[in-house]
């Protein structure tokens, strides 16, 4: 980890602070757009989030809006690792070049965001499944045949997702700790700091009672994680605003001492 973290301090592949705050505000506010405007989600003929079937059927009939949705989160994503890196460079309170733990947090959250990446590029293959199986309508074994094909592909797709849903808390809370611990007086970043760890620790709990209480109702839990994730976010872009304007705790080590 020491070795990793020498080599990549010094890395002209790291983004300044400022770059990179630019990178995790515009993340954050990208991602808010597929949240929203996904077809089958809470704006465009909503469906329940278990109904793979009724989900399936909405995005055929907005493929274009669900292709556009699909590729904005995977740009948000990428700008979301863009911006988290920017924070590697830290020197930590003791004089060293960060903590261990924001490091760790860091290359968890880049993981945790490339499952979901690859889980994207599945949704687009559903998507098209949909959209093919459009000139089959009148052929019921064909058109049966790439129903099924999008179903299957749809829960192995949301079968990613959970995995990245079981990441995210871990990479969450290693982050805020990681932050919080660099400011000596609360203010709006530490807040946000401490908001990272708590929601890492609600979507914990919310990830273990969807497991192992099934008299909850499903769709209740997915709304709440979705919540989760939203203030996660936030509190990602507060940390995005305090890059930008170089606030001390937030600044590479290098941008710190010019």
């Amino acid at each position: 980890m020491a070795a990793i973290s020498s080599q990549l301090s010094g890395s002209q592949l790291l983004p300044g602070s400022r770059a990179a705050g630019i990178s995790l505000m515009a993340g954050v506010v990208i991602a808010f757009f597929p949240s929203l405007f996904t077809p089958g989600g809470p704006l465009i003929d909503p469906v329940a989030p278990t109904d793979y079937k009724g989900t399936l059927d909405v995005l055929a009939v907005y493929p274009s809006l669900a292709h556009l949705a699909a590729m904005l989160a995977v740009i948000s994503m990428l700008l979301y690792g863009y911006g988290l890196l920017g924070l590697w460079g830290l020197p930590n309170r003791a004089g060293g070049r960060g903590s261990a733990l924001l490091h760790y947090g860091i290359m968890t959250s880049l993981f945790g965001w490339g499952i979901f990446i690859v889980a994207m590029g599945m949704r687009h293959m559903t998507i098209h499944l949909m959209q093919r199986s459009v000139e089959f309508v009148g052929e019921p074994e064909a058109y049966a045949a790439f129903l099924n094909t999008a179903v299957s592909g749809y829960a192995d797709m949301a079968g990613l997702v959970l995995a990245f849903l079981c990441i995210f808390p871990f990479a969450s809370i290693l982050v805020g700790v990681g932050l919080m611990q660099r400011f000596s007086s609360m203010n709006i970043y530490k807040i946000a700091s401490i908001g990272l760890v708590v929601i890492g620790v609600a979507g914990y709990v919310n990830f273990l009672t969807a497991q192992h209480f099934p008299e909850y109702d499903l769709t209740l839990l997915v709304y709440i994680n979705n919540m989760v994730l939203s203030i996660g976010a936030i509190c990602l872009f507060v940390i995005g605003v305090g890059m930008y304007r170089g606030r001390e705790e937030l600044v590479q080590q290098e941008a710190a001492e010019s």
